[in-house]
This record gives C-alpha cells, structure tokens and sequence, in this order.
C-alpha cells in the first residue's frame, strides 16, 4: 500500500539542529558587516544601487536599510536596528555590535549543550540587571542645561563629516539653538517635526539656522518686493485664478462681443478675489494653488510678495512660525486667520531663488544645509537628525552617561557580581551577557588601531583597583584607556534601548528552531488572452504561445 508524504514536495524543511545555526550566523554576520563603523574612528560604507549611484555612510541604520537581505534573521537584525534608529535616534552601530556578540555568545553555548529556553532565560537577567546598573550610575543634569547639551551634541557629531563644517564645534550650537527654540523646557517635551531641514548644494560653511521658515520657491512677480518687515501672512488653499469646473460644462457663444465680455468677466471674478487679500492688510501671500499673472500684477502694485503652489508641509511650518491659520475661504478672511512675520525676503542660494520667512519667537525653525554634492547633503541630513534625536532625548529624559565604551564597562562588571548569586546554567549566560556588553569598548579599540586584547584585560585591572566611580573607557582622542567622566556624554535613554533591543532581537533569533522553506516559482507570467499562472520549468511541458503564433510573442509579458 502507498502512503501519501506528509508535506508537498515543493516544501522544504531546513530541520532544528540547522535551522538555529544557520540563523544565529546570519545573525551574526549582518552585525560583523557594520561593526568597523563605530566609534568616531569608525570606517564609512559604501552602497551602490541598481542605478549606479553611490550611498556614502558611517550611519548604521541607513546603511542597512540600503541592504536587501533575504535570510528571515538578517532581517530581523535590521528591523532591530531600525527600532533604535526611530525611538532614539542614536546608537544604531551599538546595538548591532551587541546583538553580534549576544548571538556569537549563544553560538558557542549552544554547542556545548546549553538549552535554549536557559540562554534566552539567562540575556533576560542580565537585561534587567544591566538596566538596573545605568539607574545606579546615571548621572541628573537640568534639561535647560546648554553646557550639557553641547556635550551630548559634540559627542554625537564627532568623527562625522558635519561636524567639521562649521570652526570650533559652532554645528553643535546650531541645532542646540533650534532644538532649545522649539521645545517646552517646562514640560520636557520636543517635536522634532518643529525643524525644518532644507539642503541646497555650497560651502558647508554657510550652513546656518533660520528662525523662521525657508520655502523653495522664490516670489512669483519680479515686481513685488524683495524684502518685507512687519507683515501679515495670509496662507491660502484656494487658487488665485480662473478654474476649469469639476463637471463637464458648455457655454453657447454666438458673437465676439460675448467672448470678449466672458474674458472680462473671468479678470474682474479674479481681481474681485484678489481685492479681499488685499482689504485684509496681508503683507505674505502663500497659496497651495495656483496665482494667475493678472493677480500677481495687482499684488505687486499693492506692495504684496506671493508665493504659489507651496508644498503642503510648508504650509504645516508656516502656521508654525507665524501663528497663522490656513485661510478656510479667501471669500471670508478673518483677522485670526492672518499670522506675522518680523522679515520676509528673497534670497538666491545654490543658484535657486528661496523665500525665507522670518519670526523673533517662531514655533518652528529651518536648519538649512550646504555642501558640496547630493551624496554629503544626504550624510549630512542623517548626521542631523542624529543630532536632533539625541537632544531631544535629553530634553524629554535629562539623564547622561559618560561613553568611550565605559558605561558598558561598568554594567558588565556589575553584572559579574550579581551573576553568582543565580542557580545553575543561568549563571553562566549571565556571565557571557556581560561579556557580550565589553564587546563594544574592544571593538571601539579596534576601530581605533589599538589591541583589543591588551585594552580589555588593562581596562578590567583599573576597574578592579579603583572600585565605583570611575568611568574608564576608550579615548579617540589620546587612543589610550582614559577616564571618560566629561569626556564623551552620552544620553541615557540611547543606552537603555540598545540594551532592550538587542536581547529582544537575539531571543527572537534563538526562539526559531525550525524553518520551513516553500519553494519559490519565478516564472509567473500573463498571456495574451489574460491569463495569469505560474508553472515550473518554462517550455517543457507548456506551450506560452499556443493558438496565438509567433507574432504575437512581443505581447507575451514576464513579471
């Protein structure tokens, strides 16, 4: 008698043994791929895409999301580090390294018989008493505290390209300025949706932060003015002009006369709308839509600058800066729908024409970038946000760690003293948990040229002699084992999301232990008549043009 195979043939089935080696190395190998860019020593990356152009970044999240990988836990790493990269904003690389070393630890403990279920149980204590070790050392600062956020700003910046755009560490001042401008210090809050980032191509020297808005379009009339102070900002999202109607219509004409008195009737429509801008003492028109050249010459008479077709967003930061409101209809302003603006002028940057609309006490501000090519505005975008994120991170949770690989330092020793009071195998993966954590002050000493082998044990021995306190870690600076206390500041938030992240991700990988592989059919195909179907090993058994002829195989489509 036959039996029947439990599973079709075009399933596969990689088996538990394997399924969980090959997901731990894939693991690890994404996390080896990045690891060569911490630190501010750290090495950038290169991708290059289908269309030939090149993506140059040390920004760990970036360069991973440019990386199309396959493999289920590959995925998972970068999902992982996309989390750190959306909730905080900084510490991506870490992360990563961390998750490598967790899963290279898990590796070698798997092939000594340790279960799972132990190892899993073993990274979740010492999650908890890592987060419980960067509560006893964090340090409190005052949210207002501008010392304080530059330090956190340089450490952030330092080694990348921004940093160096402006003399004397200047870039940390700019989006500490902006961030400060648009957070509620009171409260603890920040919405980075507040700055604007708008990138032209120049000198990075003359990167700047406008206090105020920047739209990238210049005004619409070279006869309105180029500068204005003191005015009212009207924004519109109805057209300054004559439009089609929705609905198909037709109008019957049977003599010139008629067509000229339609014309006519068309301007004064337009005119009539354009004299309630003006009777509502505008002095900045901005419109969604469209301004016809009729209502762009009277605006210039009246001394009125407009800009048309502005991007919604800009509209979003305009309300922002000036307090005003989108007007409901043009056909009923109302003076609580007007904003104010202190300066409003036209100005040429990067060969483009740019309004830059300017408040003392905006609530939304425009960092505005320059370099030399698309490739750095880009790197410079994401060292920006970086920035941002880590202030505001600050603002919403004023507590610092110093770094230098030295908080890591401190909880891994920590750690291996609370690992002997557990009972059994946890012990030990709590013992391989810390040791995952010094894997990022050696990897740190390795970007920098140093041994990793010499600068762990030596930064084990000054821990051992100075007892609480210290804050020994890696100095980029001096590529010496320094005390970090003032040296690099770090956020505390960052610290405790890495460490929440990559055991959640590692667990997550070591929890599979089986993967069933359906096999993939690639000729999927529609023929002429419609039909769409996929077979296996295309031409033996199927004919794609049958009763169709030759002729018609150019109409024959692939996917």
């Amino acid at each position: 008698m036959k039996y029947p195979d439990i599973f079709n043939p075009d399933l596969s089935r990689i088996g538990r043994r394997d399924s969980q080696t090959y997901n731990v190395v894939a693991g690890i190998l994404v996390t080896d791929v990045i690891k060569t860019s911490l630190g501010p020593r750290g090495m950038e990356k290169v991708y290059i895409d289908i269309l030939g152009e090149a993506t140059v970044t040390k920004h760990g999240g970036a360069f991973l999301r440019k990386l199309d990988v396959d493999h289920p836990a590959a995925k998972a790493v970068v999902d992982a580090v996309n989390t750190v990269d959306t909730h905080v904003g900084d510490g991506t690389i870490s992360a990563a390294v961390l998750m490598g070393a967790m899963l290279r630890q898990s590796k070698e403990l798997l092939g000594r018989g340790f279960p799972t279920a132990v190892i899993t149980r073993g990274f979740e204590e010492g999650m908890k008493y890592a987060l419980e070790a960067l509560d006893e050392i964090r340090i409190e600062a005052d949210a207002g505290d501008r010392a304080m956020m530059r330090s956190l700003a340089v450490s952030c910046l330092e080694g990348k390209a921004l940093f160096d755009a402006l003399p004397d560490g200047r870039m940390a001042d700019v989006f500490i300025d902006a961030v400060c401008q648009v957070a509620d210090l009171e409260r603890g809050t920040v919405n980075t949706d507040d700055i604007k980032i708008e990138e032209k191509p120049g000198d990075p020297a003359d990167i700047r932060l406008v206090r105020g808005t920047v739209i990238d379009k210049p005004a619409d009339n070279p006869g309105m003015p180029r500068t204005v102070g003191n005015v009212k900002v009207l924004l519109l999202n109805d057209p300054l002009e004559t439009m089609r109607t929705k609905a198909e219509s037709e109008i019957e004409i049977t003599s010139p006369e008629q067509m000229g008195r339609f014309a006519s009737q068309e301007d004064l429509d337009v005119l009539a709308t354009v004299k309630k801008v003006v009777d509502s003492g505008a002095g900045l028109v901005v419109s969604r839509k469209g301004i016809s050249g009729l209502a762009q010459e009277r605006l210039a008479r009246e001394g009125i600058m407009s800009v048309r077709r502005a991007k919604y967003n800009d509209l979003w930061w305009l309300e922002k800066s000036t307090g005003a409101k989108v007007c409901r209809s043009v056909e009923g302003i109302s003076g609580g729908e007007l904003g104010f603006a202190g300066r409003v002028h036209e100005e040429s940057v990067g060969g483009d024409r740019m309004v830059f609309v300017e408040s003392e006490d905006p609530g939304s501000v425009t960092i505005l970038l320059r370099a030399g090519s698309k490739r750095h505005l880009d790197e410079f975008h994401r060292t920006a946000l970086n920035a941002i994120c880590v202030l505001r991170n600050f603002i919403e949770s004023p507590f610092i760690v110093y770094g230098g690989g030295s908080c890591e330092a401190i909880m891994a020793k920590k750690i291996r003293e609370r690992a002997p009071c557990l009972e059994g195998k946890e012990q030990v993966v709590v013992e391989r948990f810390a040791d995952a954590l010094e894997e990022i002050p050696m990897t740190l000493a390795r970007n920098l040229g140093m041994s990793a082998l010499d600068a762990l044990p030596a930064m084990r021995s000054m821990y051992a002699v100075a007892g609480n306190g210290c804050w020994y870690g890696v100095n980029a600076g001096t590529r010496e084992l320094d005390d970090m206390a003032g040296t690099v500041v770090e956020s505390l938030a960052v610290k405790q999301q890495v460490v929440k992240t990559a055991v959640e991700a590692a667990n997550m990988i070591l929890n599979v232990d089986d993967v069933f592989v359906k096999d993939l059919i690639d000729n999927t195909h529609c023929h002429i008549d419609g039909t769409v179907h996929a077979h296996k090993e295309p031409g033996r058994n199927h004919n794609h043009w049958e009763q169709e002829g030759l002729e018609q195989r150019q109409m024959h489509h692939y996917y």
